[in-house]
């Protein structure tokens, strides 16, 4: 992979938990742990019917540069699935939820970060 496969601007975000205005419960927000280049690699989708609702899936991988990503990669398993890449294409926002982060060509130069997001 070369650096200038990666064009696009992404932000990893991870969970808050915080209480809302009046002191009660927690209510989930999300922070931006890092903003990065990546390159971005639509690989397919599908449609199902769920609960009498079709669900509209989109997969994608996201590549990145692994640099200072310690506490994105690290950690249990259920941590590192928790986060999320917030991807802006044409004006509109969308989130992808973590599938898989994995290491590629070696000598921890890049990961590849499978995800999806469910219409």
């Amino acid at each position: 992979m070369l650096i200038g496969e990666l064009d696009r601007r992404i932000s990893i975000e991870q969970p808050v938990l915080a209480k809302n205005d009046y002191g009660e419960g927690e209510v989930d927000s999300w922070s931006e742990i890092r903003e990065v280049w990546a390159k971005v690699d639509w690989v397919g989708g599908s449609e199902t019917n769920e609960t009498d609702k079709i669900t509209a899936t989109t997969k994608v991988d996201f590549y990145i540069r692994n640099l200072d990503l310690d506490s994105f990669v690290s950690g249990s398993a259920a941590a590192t699935m928790s986060h999320r890449i917030k991807f802006t294409s044409e004006g509109v926002a969308k989130y992808y939820y973590l599938h898989n982060v994995e290491q590629i060509e070696g000598r921890e130069r890049f990961l590849k970060i499978t995800t999806e997001e469910k219409d």
